[in-house]
């Protein structure tokens, strides 16, 4: 056996769609061994075996870790590995999970520690305030950063090394829109968080609405950071008994474009008659909020907070991954965590294809890899941004169940004609 090249040949099964001859065109190591015989033999090996592979994942927020761990532990670590064991490589992987407490400064500092620990590739931004502020640091430095639920526009950037499994708000904005329009609403109060997302929202939100022959009665920004609303909320209700007298009360909304604060804002709302007898709405940052139901359950019933959330595919491959995830944590499975579990799946792929954990050499096969992937979320195409194309959008709503409050699917809104088709009275939820 002296001098003889043994070559390894991987027998793939290609679990995931486009695998299989990347891994014969994936580089090897040529590692010298003893050959037993007191010679040595010459066997070429991937890089990656034997190997633990480690990836990042921020949750954008502590209360999101409750959810965030058991889908990336539970499920997600054991679907990859259970795929990566198959290959016979001895390669495993796992994600260093770490929280942004919902501050984009503190995001960047987690991205900054995790590119110290030699990390280059994460799950993350998934405010698009927490994005923006590490995606400078990430182009500087050679990291790979896909988030699964950034929507604002404003990052929509071609060449740089932010990729987003979901649709933006150049999409999302139109479907508000209609969902305002389609329920009556011809006068709107819009309370917004100040930031890019919301900022993003609103910039295509109000032209799409005006041309609808909608009225923006009032923007009403608040900082980021606000954990009191009174004041806020006063000039709504202020604004909003000259609007209900003018409009009438059925056609007069508050629209709010808001993250997990919409829960306080929500309990202080009801200090506050006239808007409180209106129904609202609000976005994807206001959907499937477990919070909201234990908190805030009456209140959130009561206004409905119709808010539109991108809609995954039909198939097998989700509604097995609901049944996991909702056997896990009993709270619905979204397009946003499915978004999650499909960028590992375009990770795992693409890292085993080139056998590198290296942000330059993985960034350039990103665009093929996704668009070779039918994940939980649907097809994962993806546009020149590096951002998901189009899809139709779900509205979520709260309703009572029993005893408690749920989240359920009230709406649809077409994203090919444009329409909303409503499956409860918005007004009533009935």
């Amino acid at each position: 056996m002296k001098g003889n090249t043994l070559a390894i040949v991987l027998l793939v099964v290609g679990l995931v769609v486009g695998a299989g001859a990347g891994y014969f065109m994936a580089p090897k190591e040529t590692v010298v061994e003893d050959g037993g015989d007191g010679g040595t033999v010459t066997v070429e090996v991937a890089p990656l075996a034997g190997k633990n592979i480690q990836l990042g994942y921020i949750s954008s927020t502590t209360v999101g870790l409750e959810t965030a761990v058991p889908l990336v532990q539970d499920i997600m670590e054991a679907d990859y590995n259970a795929y990566l064991d198959k290959l016979g490589m001895d390669t495993t992987l796992e994600f260093l999970i770490d929280d942004a407490t919902g501050q984009a400064a503190v995001h960047l500092e987690k991205v900054q520690g995790y590119k110290s620990m030699d990390i280059n590739v994460f799950i993350g931004g998934g405010w698009s305030s927490q994005a923006q502020a590490a995606l400078s640091y990430c182009n500087d430095n050679d990291m790979l950063m896909w988030s699964s639920s950034s929507t604002s526009p404003l990052l929509a950037i071609p060449d740089d090394n932010l990729y987003r499994m979901c649709p933006t708000d150049l999409i999302q904005a139109p479907a508000i829109a209609e969902m305002l329009w389609s329920a009556g609403i011809e006068a709107v109060i819009l309370i917004q968080r100040g930031d890019a997302w919301a900022d993003g929202i609103y910039n295509y939100l109000e032209p799409a609405y005006t041309a609808k022959g909608g009225v923006i009665l009032e923007k009403i920004r608040y900082a980021g950071e606000a954990t009191e609303f009174a004041n806020y909320l006063q000039t709504a209700e202020d604004i909003a008994q000259d609007a209900v007298a003018e409009y009438g009360e059925e056609h007069v909304g508050v629209e709010i474009i808001s993250f997990a604060e919409f829960v306080v804002m929500m309990s202080q709302a009801q200090d506050f008659p006239t808007i409180y007898d209106l129904t609202w709405f609000g976005s994807d940052g206001t959907t499937l909020s477990q919070q909201a139901c234990d908190d805030a359950p009456e209140q959130v019933e009561h206004l409905k907070v119709h808010s539109t959330y991108a809609a995954p595919a039909d198939s097998d491959k989700f509604n097995d991954l609901y049944e996991r995830y909702f056997a896990l944590v009993a709270q619905p499975f979204g397009y946003y965590s499915a978004c999650s579990y499909d960028i590992g799946w375009v990770l795992v792929e693409s890292i085993m294809n080139t056998q590198s954990l290296d942000a330059t050499v993985l960034i350039p096969v990103q665009h093929t890899t996704a668009y070779n992937n039918f994940g939980a979320s649907g097809w994962n195409q993806l546009n020149e941004d590096g951002d998901r194309y189009g899809s139709n959008y779900q509205i979520w709503s709260y309703k009572y169940d029993g005893d408690v409050v749920i989240p359920y699917v009230s709406g649809l809104y077409d994203g090919i004609t444009g329409q909303v088709t409503w499956y409860v009275d918005p007004a009533t939820g009935e």
